[in-house]
């Protein structure tokens, strides 16, 4: 399946910015939503990309609508490849290489 460049980027900035807002550590938003703090640390270091489930469940425990989230998540994704666009070729191709998949980056199955 194909995947979207640069999405595990985009939420864990969107996170980090969401959780920051609602002034959640980590440690907080872990209790709230029921899981260990260093799965929040690997949503937003780019490591796990969260599933459905888990996606509605913080947006919940932030305080955001889960479509409010989505929309973020959207504008920040289209601001990354703005960015990416303006970048030299060889910058660009080693963004693109870091990127391929099987990089060790794991969905969330929560």
């Amino acid at each position: 399946m194909k995947e979207i460049p640069h999405l595990a980027e985009a939420f864990a900035q969107v996170l980090r910015e969401c959780r920051g807002r609602a002034c959640l550590s980590q440690i907080r938003l872990a209790r709230d939503i029921g899981c260990a703090r260093s799965f929040i640390s690997f949503l937003e270091t780019q490591t796990h990309l969260p599933s459905l489930n888990t996606f509605l469940v913080v947006s919940r425990a932030i305080g955001m609508p889960s479509v409010e989230l989505l929309a973020r998540l959207e504008t920040r994704l289209a601001a990354l490849a703005v960015q990416r666009d303006a970048q030299p070729q060889a910058e660009r191709q080693a963004d693109e290489d870091n990127d391929l998949p099987g990089r060790g980056l794991r969905a969330d199955t929560a």
